[in-house]
């Protein structure tokens, strides 16, 4: 069997697009995430995530700066403040599926990059991230699956 007739067999073809379906599924996650920051959390937090959103200013409370909650916080007490909401921030472990919450964490980590000094290993999270935009819920159907235990 030549080299060419190898790469052209169908096991080959399956496996180029099982990957450009995992990069495109990937790119509509990040828009997703995109988007519910921007309903969910740009009014307070701002669009990069300085506490300067348009209603920032009328509330009782400062509005914190991604960049120092990342340097004070970690992943998992950010995770909790975002479920359970803290001060004036409500919860939105009812109004967002787990993995949007997991994605707001991401997004925190995101804006918090600009205008601060990045740890070394901050500057390899993007790779991971990219594995983890799949939208594995999706790939393996559970988001169906988890509509049906609701309704049950």
């Amino acid at each position: 069997m030549s080299t060419k007739s190898r790469y052209r067999g169908p096991l080959f073809q399956a496996g180029l697009l099982l990957l450009a379906l995992a990069a495109l599924s990937g790119c509509i996650r990040e828009e997703a995430m995109k988007l519910v920051y921007a309903q969910r959390c740009a009014s307070c937090h701002g669009p990069s995530g300085q506490g300067d959103g348009p209603i920032a200013k009328a509330l009782s409370a400062k509005i914190p700066d991604f960049r120092h909650t990342v340097d004070n916080l970690d992943v998992f007490e950010i995770r909790r403040i975002i479920k359970e909401g803290t001060g004036i921030m409500p919860a939105f472990r009812h109004a967002l599926e787990k993995y949007q919450i997991q994605d707001m964490v991401r997004m925190v980590r995101v804006l918090s990059m600009e205008g601060r000094d990045v740890e070394w290993w901050e500057k390899f999270e993007p790779l991971v991230w990219a594995h983890c935009s799949v939208p594995w819920q999706a790939v393996y159907n559970l988001d169906s699956a988890a509509k049906k235990d609701k309704r049950s």
